[in-house]
């Protein structure tokens, strides 16, 4: 699964949050599911997604199994760049046009602010099932349950407002002609041997990463601020990612990987990467799972056999950003009981071991473990998970605080050099905008 879009659109804070007042100060709301049948007649559930190849799998393998387990299913899809929009305002407006919205794991804290989705706990979704991989279930909680939390959700009692569906996460692919058999361990080690490859012609530059502002820089620098030890936020959302290591981060990204990567790198998105690591180009990249399955497709990469896998490297951490679908069923669902029995159904060992199968990366911890998963970047998934993966600070005005980030990197990386000043300016500029959302 490719993260999806250039930019992470954001409502309106009065849109998002116009429902919350008071909902924090209320110790119980009503169930609603409590008690369902296990399925309504007919089965019939409406599924909006938005197009990503990372839902190929399920579309082509696990649909067909549910709609022989009695669900009707009609899957609608949609362009990213309309779908989180599209559903909030079905959400709000209660127009019940869906049972289950497949969602991008950055707007659970949207949905789940302005309260339009139902409680799948009392629902009777188990999201103590030991099975679970216990940072995706982290995910699908609002308010969460680790971290800060913004105001008006304080004191709140965590719910389950939606559940992992998809599991995706960043790992390393590297050419194995280049570092051998083993993922290079830390990042000296993957630009020293880059170089050595450069050196002897087998590859053009060490590595290849996004650089175009918003998005698609920020995502490219996540793991590289992990692993020198960075933290975005405290716990009462004071801006820490201009901290010493979030600077060394950020200088080492700007100055070391440019250098290192391919000319014009401050103007790469994800086509541009994908395309440096399958042509032959490139000798490492971290990316999602989505451009990572092309590896093995003679049809998609000129060096197919040479691209491995491995978790990401280390400074101090070798810690990974999360990007999941998560699936939340909307108040309005006119179908709701076989919503939840669908979400069971497809959370049940059997059928996420089913998924694993067909090639996706699954949310449970059994499904890694099959036999014969669909494509050999599961395994490696499992391991990055259990090395450390994280998702993005759970606010709705992420998509903000990216935005003003990224700009400021884009622009040091345009320079090659300044990349701890950026963060002081970004830490200004979020510090700003936080304040004047009440966040102090």
């Amino acid at each position: 699964m490719t993260y999806r879009g250039k930019y992470l659109r954001t409502l309106s804070r009065r849109k998002l949050l116009q429902s919350a007042a008071g909902l924090a100060a209320a110790t119980a709301l009503p169930l609603g599911l409590t008690g369902t049948p296990a399925r309504a007649a007919g089965g019939k559930l409406i599924i909006g997604a938005f197009a990503d190849g990372g839902l190929t799998p399920f579309k082509e393998k696990i649909i067909p199994l549910a709609k022989a387990e009695g669900f009707d299913i009609q899957f609608l899809e949609d362009e990213y760049g309309v779908t989180l929009e599209k559903w909030f305002v079905d959400a709000q407006n209660k127009a019940g046009q869906y049972d289950l919205y497949l969602l991008d794991d950055p707007w659970v804290p949207q949905f789940g602010a302005a309260d339009v989705l139902e409680d799948l706990g009392a629902a009777g979704i188990d999201s103590a099932d030991t099975d679970w991989i216990g940072p995706l279930i982290d995910m699908g909680f609002w308010p969460p349950r680790k971290g800060p939390r913004i105001k008006a959700f304080q004191d709140a009692t965590p719910k389950l407002v939606t559940v992992p569906f998809v599991g995706d996460l960043q790992t390393l692919t590297y050419r194995n002609d280049i570092y051998g058999k083993t993922a290079p361990a830390t990042w000296d080690e993957l630009i020293a041997k880059g170089k050595e490859g450069v050196a002897a012609g087998k590859i053009k530059y060490p590595v290849v990463f996004r650089g175009v502002t918003g998005n698609p820089i920020v995502t490219s620098w996540y793991p590289v601020f992990l692993a020198f030890g960075g933290e975005f936020f405290d716990d009462k959302w004071k801006v820490t990612f201009n901290s010493d290591k979030g600077k060394a981060a950020a200088d080492f990204f700007v100055s070391t990987m440019k250098q290192n990567g391919p000319p014009g790198v401050v103007e790469f998105d994800s086509d541009q990467e994908g395309a440096a690591i399958l042509g032959g180009d490139a000798g490492a990249i971290i990316q999602y799972s989505g451009n990572a399955i092309k590896s093995d497709d003679p049809k998609q990469t000129k060096v197919a056999g040479k691209l491995d896998f491995g978790i990401v490297p280390k400074v101090e951490k070798a810690i990974a950003q999360l990007g999941i679908f998560i699936a939340g069923v909307p108040k309005s669902a006119p179908n709701k009981a076989n919503a939840v029995a669908f979400l069971k159904w497809y959370t049940s060992k059997a059928t996420q071991a089913k998924l694993s199968e067909a090639g996706s990366i699954p949310v449970k911890r059994s499904a890694f473990e099959v036999a014969n998963p669909g494509n050999r970047l599961i395994p490696i998934a499992l391991k990055q998970l259990d090395a450390g993966a994280v998702p993005r600070p759970r606010t709705p005005d992420w998509g903000k605080v990216e935005e003003l980030l990224g700009i400021e990197l884009n622009k040091a990386l345009q320079a090659g050099s300044g990349g701890g000043a950026a963060l002081d300016l970004a830490a200004a500029s979020v510090t700003a905008y936080l304040t004047k959302q009440g966040y102090y």
